[in-house]
């Protein structure tokens, strides 16, 4: 059943404005006009008229912000044993929704989420009782020489330590998780059908598992393809007879390391975040 009042359509605007869009180009359910809208939302996630998912990167972000607020007034009544769980359930779940759809695109455009992920892991696995020292003591009783605040002083917690400690993913490395395991899922049960027939194998014999890529697009059967046949690469896929939750281990634990690559505290875009450029000279590792 559709609601003809809150059923929208999306469509570009038009450079002849003689006319009104809504007469121009009217849809019509039932002989009833439906309304046009900008941006709608479908199963969670939102589309707008670019399909640039923009809008839904943006409100995602105020979601998980609440999302850590929520986190850290909870945190202190409940056992650390459980905060990892936690965070998986009430954060990383709202993270990586529908990322595969939304996920593929320039690093900037995801800082926001990236930086609110690791407001988020501070909260839940830094160290508190360190940034709490550094308001107990009143300026004027701090050693000579040491009144004036440095730089040091409101530098925050490196989270790269964290993610690796705790085991955890970037939203750059979530993306490159969700789509490799959403195509295996594809190639290896055929199902859904009408995304397997849109995927190409090669015939070449000894790459059975290499998906031929038509011309580049940001869609999710081009940038997916193009992250599998780096995965396939990666960790030596040279059929699907592997079980899906060994491709699942040994897809984390490459990311993990690669992760773990390059300086212990600040972030490497070229050597941390896998996509479908990676080197995989410096992370390959044995099935």
């Amino acid at each position: 059943v559709v609601s003809t009042q809150s059923t929208g359509y999306k469509g570009r605007p038009k450079q002849d404005h003689n006319q009104p869009l809504e007469i121009k180009n009217r849809l019509y359910l039932n002989g009833i006009p439906l309304m046009k809208t900008h941006e709608t939302k479908f199963l969670g996630v939102i589309i707008d008229e670019g399909l640039n998912f923009n809008a839904h990167r943006e409100k995602l972000a105020k979601k998980l912000s609440t999302c850590s607020g929520r986190l850290c007034k909870m945190k202190d009544s409940l056992p650390t044993s459980i905060h990892k769980d936690l965070y998986h359930t009430l954060f990383e779940s709202h993270l990586s929704y529908g990322i595969s759809v939304w996920g593929g695109t320039s690093v900037n455009k995801l800082k926001p989420l990236f930086t609110a992920q690791k407001r988020c892991i501070r909260i839940m696995f830094g160290d508190k009782e360190a940034y709490l020292n550094k308001f107990m003591t009143c300026a004027r009783v701090r050693p000579f020489g040491e009144q004036n605040l440095t730089k040091d002083f409101f530098e925050r917690e490196h989270t790269k330590p964290i993610f690796i400690n705790e085991s955890l993913l970037s939203v750059h490395n979530l993306y490159f998780y969700h789509c490799c395991n959403e195509i295996f899922k594809i190639l290896k049960f055929r199902t859904p059908i009408a995304l397997f027939d849109l995927l190409n194998l090669s015939k070449r014999p000894g790459k059975e598992t290499l998906l031929l890529t038509n011309s580049p697009s940001d869609g999710f059967i081009y940038q997916a393809s193009c992250l599998w046949n780096a995965c396939r690469q990666l960790l030596s896929i040279s059929d699907f007879n592997i079980k899906q939750l060994a491709f699942k281990s040994k897809l984390k634990k490459l990311i993990l390391r690669a992760q773990r690559a390059g300086d212990s505290d600040s972030w490497e875009p070229s050597l941390n975040f896998l996509d479908k450029n990676v080197n995989n000279r410096q992370i390959k590792i044995e099935m």
